[in-house]
């Protein structure tokens, strides 16, 4: 028989072939996967070939660009916050300086040429740190809070205006921690004025949600236990959870008693428009907390057996929302027809028409559009609203216009709970001993009125009055701010006789139209921002009239606004140590992540070689092996 008629597939001897052939093909496959994976230095080309180092490269890679991403961003904020601080260096070096000046212009030995002098050096100083306070770091201004492409400052007159807000923009210093990367202008420089907020204290609606309460803090609730007793208890456990406003607790605790023989109502106690009241249709009723819950405390509900349930105030917080006739619990701001707001800011005076706003947001947009130079906005405490002047080297003042609106909105900036040492920017009232204010009277006598021992507004007001009762009367301005004398003794004028405490109350002058005439006084209570600005530009000017008294005044301040800018550089010292600290722990973070990486998919190129070397010598072997044993098996087949 030929060797060219052999069916090998069809003797024993073909089994060799195949074996000989899978094993050559499996060596084959096994040394070409090797070499690729040395080539490429990646254990796998396709993604199917290990599903779970997949997964686990994924994950990680996606961890490395989070952190890589967060890390590249430190290089800016880093050279963000250095800028910031060499500029606030430069601005406290005008302080230093500044105050070195008002100390060489405020004694006597000083001439006024040489004050004007003096003041043209504090000019230059203002232009030098206002052009700091303008500073930008590719592209973004330093102190404009979150209005990073808007320049802060500007020059308008005699007075500096501050463009920027509040804000501070946030960046990512670790994968999870935020923090601010840059300082505002009102931080740094007192760009906005400050003044106390009043608690406008809303009235709660049946919709009012429930994170609007506690100042908008919100409460977080479980279940309550409601008892009612009319004979026979009747006792509830009642889930508030997941409800989102009060109308949705009234609905739920009602609804439990619907159909037992004692119902309960849940309404606004109306004694009380910032708290709930709870009343069984008879007998009496408990409330209690559920097991350790706080839920009826938080609600301020929690009570004993009583007739009725008087809940405390649950402090809802203003909103842009809040409706102006909820405010004041309820009572509103009064009148607002023909009346408003009467806004003084520099050389500005605004009358703010207040008729027919809804809203606080209706609110603090007619105040905003009536002088770009106001900022006004909501306490972030969320207990009322703010208004202050933009403006440094400016007088600033809120009064009325006719009615209460300045006051039932917290922002009348002249009250009668105003403290005498508050007036004339902080210098205060002076009384003389033995020195009262001399009033010379409509009917020509002379009235006395002791002011010495009165510390507010409210007390010269009850000193005046209480000098001949209904006859002589003090009240506070009915239109802007200070205090208003009338007299009803006769036709004449209304005199208060000039003294240093009559200049320090505004109250000197004569006024003379009528019985009905009224002596209205100046306001002596102006805000100002106080910051770097306003207070170089006071000191310029308080050097050019050669005023002592400002001067001194001055002295303090300028020390707290250098201690302030002192404060703040530190706060950026914080942050910057905080980013080199959080970014040596992401590049030991990174190297870890990588070094997972490699090893779940990256080519250990000595362990590959050596198995390479190892493959091919049994390859060889192979090869060998089969040659030898096919061509004995055809031999012995011959």
């Amino acid at each position: 028989m030929a060797i060219g008629q052999i069916n090998i597939g069809r003797t024993p001897n073909s089994l060799l072939y195949g074996r000989a052939a899978n094993d050559i093909q499996t060596g084959t496959n096994l040394i070409s996967k090797l070499q690729q994976q040395i080539n490429s230095q990646q254990k796998y080309s396709l993604l199917s070939e290990n599903p779970t180092a997949t997964r686990q490269t994924t994950a990680l890679q996606s961890l490395l660009e989070r952190v890589q991403g967060v890390r590249s961003q430190h290089t800016f904020n880093q050279g963000y916050l250095s800028a910031a601080d060499n500029a606030l260096g430069t601005v406290n070096e005008s302080l230093i300086k500044a105050k070195g000046l008002l100390q060489s212009g405020i004694g006597s030995t000083t001439t006024p040429e040489e004050k004007v002098g003096l003041a043209n050096e504090v000019a230059a100083l203002i232009q030098s740190a206002l052009s700091a306070a303008n500073t930008q770091y590719q592209d973004r201004f330093l102190f404009s809070g979150t209005a990073t492409g808007t320049s802060p400052f500007e020059r308008i007159g005699d007075t500096v205006a501050y463009h920027g807000n509040d804000g501070a923009v946030q960046a990512f210093a670790d994968i999870n921690l935020l923090v601010p990367t840059t300082i505002s202008g009102v931080q740094a420089f007192g760009g906005i004025s400050s003044s106390p907020v009043t608690a406008l204290q809303p009235a709660i609606k049946l919709s009012t949600p429930l994170a609007a309460l506690k100042q908008g803090r919100g409460v977080s609730l479980s279940s309550i236990d409601i008892t009612v007793d009319n004979g026979t208890p009747i006792e509830k456990t009642i889930d508030l959870s997941g409800a989102q406003t009060l109308g949705d607790l009234k609905l739920r605790i009602e609804q439990a008693f619907a159909s037992e023989a004692e119902t309960v109502t849940v309404d606004i106690d109306p004694l009380n428009p910032g708290g709930l009241r709870i009343t069984p249709s008879n007998g009496t009723i408990a409330v209690a907390n559920t097991g350790s819950g706080t839920a009826a405390t938080q609600l301020r509900i929690a009570s004993g057996p009583v007739a009725s349930v008087a809940g405390g105030s649950l402090e809802p917080a203003v909103t842009l929302q809040t409706s102006v006739a909820s405010l004041n619990g309820g009572t509103g701001i009064g009148a607002t027809a023909g009346t408003g707001l009467r806004i003084v800011n520099g050389d500005k005076t605004s009358i703010v028409d207040l008729d027919g706003a809804v809203t606080v947001q209706d609110v603090l947009q007619r105040i905003r559009a009536a002088d770009p130079n106001l900022s006004a906005e909501i306490d972030p405490a969320g207990r009322g609203i703010r208004v202050g002047t933009r403006l440094s080297g400016a007088n600033f003042s809120i009064g009325e216009n006719g009615g209460a609106n300045a006051t039932a909105l917290g922002l009348r900036t002249f009250t009668t709970s105003t403290t005498l040492s508050e007036l004339n920017l902080g210098k205060g009232v002076v009384f003389t001993p033995g020195s009262p204010i001399s009033i010379t009277r409509r009917d020509g006598t002379t009235t006395n009125v002791d002011l010495s021992s009165a510390t507010t507004i409210q007390n010269v007001l009850d000193l005046f009055n209480a000098a001949d009762p209904g006859v002589l009367t003090a009240s506070l301005n009915a239109t802007g701010n200070g205090i208003s004398l009338a007299d009803s003794s006769g036709a004449g004028p209304l005199t208060v006789a000039s003294s240093e405490s009559a200049i320090a109350l505004g109250i000197d002058g004569t006024e003379n139209t009528g019985a009905a005439g009224v002596l209205a006084g100046k306001d002596v209570n102006p805000q100002r921002t106080n910051g770097v600005f306003d207070l170089l530009i006071s000191l310029e000017q308080a050097l050019r009239s050669n005023d002592t008294a400002e001067l001194s005044r001055l002295s303090p301040l300028l020390d707290k606004a250098s201690g302030q800018v002192t404060i703040t550089r530190t706060q950026i010292g914080t942050r910057q140590q905080l980013m080199d600290e959080v970014g040596g722990r992401l590049d030991d973070q990174n190297l870890l992540t990588k070094e997972m990486l490699s090893n779940i998919f990256d080519t250990d190129l000595t362990e590959a070689a050596t198995q390479l070397l190892q493959l091919k010598q049994v390859y060889e072997a192979t090869l060998q092996l089969t040659a030898q044993t096919l061509q004995m098996s055809i031999l012995q087949y011959l």
